[in-house]
């Protein structure tokens, strides 16, 4: 992966692969670009696609305050960098809600958005919420087996998900307690959500059918603020889709993509 400094000074860690029509690839909170790494070779096949690791996270810089539309801005000036004015979106889980004010804010770079696992709860943040849910019960566990615990309502079949995540780089061991309370602040901000009732875009949502973490009934919601979508919910994934039924969600999303993007 490559370093692109933005005006300003700040450092993202990015990536490219393939040739053709540019896809963007954003990732949740506290995660970073290495989660898309089987999925982005398979798009690669068909497309160019742009990974890059948020404000914050994985081995870009890590302010001690972020504003949450600072996420849009960044994506920008790196397009702007690569000479790509238009490109189609997949954002997961909270990367939704970035690629949604992105839309807004910059529509002539959006062809599609698609959003993988989304949520318009505020307040919260999708771990946070999973925990609370069974405190009552795990709160005064050890941690392992709290661990153990909410693999089984975070994820379908967590032995898969676990030997798929071993391969996913953890750079969250080398932030510091303030860099990592500014992630988490960012994502509890006020007002996220909204930008869901303002998406004018071509919108594909895909949820899995299991986990607890985001759940379909979430999916929906979010749906129903943007209206006009197209909504699937994936029978044997939780919260990695585009891992799980990998070969799906390709199938699925590059007809979407294609039938969106200029035709040149």
């Amino acid at each position: 992966m490559d370093l692109f400094t933005r005006k300003g000074g700040l450092s993202l860690h990015y990536d490219t692969m393939g040739e053709g029509y540019p896809v963007v690839l954003v990732h949740t909170a506290y995660e970073n670009a290495s989660i898309f790494q089987n999925v982005a070779k398979e798009l690669a096949k068909s497309f160019q696609v742009v990974l890059m690791d948020l404000r914050g996270h994985g081995y870009s810089d890590k302010p001690r305050e972020i504003k949450f539309n600072e996420f849009a801005d960044d994506i920008i000036q790196l397009l702007d960098y690569l000479y790509i004015d238009e490109a189609a979106f997949i954002g997961h889980e909270m990367g939704s809600a970035i690629i949604a004010d992105l839309s807004e804010r910059y529509p002539n770079y959006v062809s599609s958005l698609t959003m993988v696992s989304p949520t318009s709860i505020e307040g919260e943040l999708p771990e946070e919420r999973l925990f609370r849910k069974y405190s009552h019960k795990i709160r005064n566990w050890e941690d392992n087996k709290q661990d153990k615990f909410l693999e089984k309502r975070r994820y379908f079949k967590p032995r898969k998900i676990n030997k798929f995540l071993k391969h996913v780089e953890d750079t969250n061991a080398i932030s510091t307690k303030e860099e990592t309370q500014a992630i988490e602040d960012v994502f509890k901000e006020t007002n996220i959500a909204s930008g869901f009732n303002r998406v004018e875009k071509p919108t594909y949502i895909i949820v899995g059918e299991y986990g607890e973490r985001i759940t379909t009934v979430e999916a929906k919601e979010v749906a129903d603020l943007i209206g006009e979508v197209q909504f699937e919910v994936y029978s044997q994934s939780s919260l990695y889709p585009f891992e799980e039924e990998k070969e799906k969600f390709i199938e699925d999303i590059t007809p979407f993509i294609k039938k969106h993007m200029p035709q040149r």
